[in-house]
Order: C-alpha cells, then structure tokens, then sequence
C-alpha cells in the first residue's frame, strides 16, 4: 500500500473553500467537481494502456487507449461527490454501490444496500470524501477483495491518520489517495479540524 497525497495549489485552494462553514451547498458541488477532477486524475495515472494506430485527417498516428476494466464503488450517500467527476473522465467504467451505515449500539458497520457489477480482474476504486477511522473502507475492501479484482484504491478529499493506520495494517496492497491529512478525530469520529458532515453539506440537509 502507498498513501498518495495530492499536493496541488488548485486543489488546496478549493479544499480551503469547502472547509469553509458558510459555502452554500450549490457551491459545495461546484467545488466537490473541481477537486474531485484533480484527485481522480492523480488515482487513474497507473492504468493499463496499449499502444494503436489512428488515422488522423493527415495521416496516421501511433496513439494510446485505455485496457484497465475500471469499476467505481461510490459509498453511499458522501461517495457521490465524487462520481461524477470520476465518470466525466470514464465515462465507460462500470459502477457498483455500497450503502454503509454504522450500528450504535454495536459501533459496527451494517450494509442496507450492495450492488456491484463482475469484479475480476478490475481495477476499482471506492469512492468516499472523507477517510475518518476506515471502518466503512474496511469493510467495503474486504467485500470487494472476495470478489478477486486486479487491483484496489481507496479515494478520498480528506483522510485522518487513524483511518489511514487501519487500512495500511489491514492491506498492504491497497493505495490510498487524498488531497490532505488533517490532525485526528474527535470522540465522535469526526474528522478535526475537517469540513463537519460532508454528505450533509453536499447534499443541503444540514
């Protein structure tokens, strides 16, 4: 495993705006669209290509195209955010859904919703916004790992260290990326200093 941390002046711009407590939730999206596009970009560089030739208007040309069978798994309901970035780069890429949310009483993840297309031999990436104790990407990897993909990344705009400690512990072979590591979570597994409930600001239900 290796944490990639997106250090570019556009995204640490936009993360400093979504930080902000008084963006409205339109200009939330605006921003999730703009940093997503850069962090995604930075999670797709490794993919397999192959080499082709195309016939331009003068000529033709020795060019590359994509072979990696690319699966998105956006966590519901925050890992929407950043979708629709992901597939205005892929559009061709298959798409599956966990829907996760954390027992209260048992502090342990409990799936209402899985949907997942074939996974063998995929490279997939789990899309979450905010990497806070990793128990939602634990889970979601260790599903996703029976299921025997070529490869899987964890993606995310804001990481805590505990979440990023679990899930190198628990696999050595994923790859995380992020735009920023923030200092630690607080007694209810908030991100500090964070951004507050990312699905909840982009969404407009605060």
């Amino acid at each position: 495993m290796a944490l990639h941390v997106v250090n570019h002046p556009i995204a640490e711009h936009v993360l400093t705006d979504l930080r902000k407590r008084k963006t409205t939730a339109a200009e939330y999206r605006s921003l999730c669209r703009r940093i997503g596009a850069i962090l995604l970009v930075k999670a797709f560089e490794n993919l397999e290509l192959k080499s082709v030739t195309v016939g331009t208007p003068l000529g033709d040309c020795e060019g590359k195209v994509l072979v990696s069978n690319v699966v998105l798994v956006p966590i519901l309901r925050a890992g929407l955010a950043l979708l629709s970035p992901a597939l205005e780069l892929l559009p061709e890429a298959m798409v599956g859904y966990f829907g996760l949310q954390r027992s209260e009483e048992a502090m342990q993840i409990e799936c209402y919703y899985q949907k997942l297309p074939p996974m063998a031999g995929a490279d997939v990436f789990i899309l979450d916004p905010m990497l806070a104790s990793g128990c939602s990407a634990q889970f979601a990897i260790q599903r996703l790992q029976d299921l025997h993909p070529k490869s899987i990344s964890f993606v995310s705009i804001l990481a805590a260290p505990e979440g990023i400690r679990r899930l190198m512990d628990e696999f050595p072979t994923v790859n995380i990326f992020t735009v920023a590591v923030d200092k630690e979570l607080d007694g209810r597994n908030f991100i500090i200093p964070g951004l507050g409930d990312f699905g909840d600001r982009f969404h407009g239900t605060l």
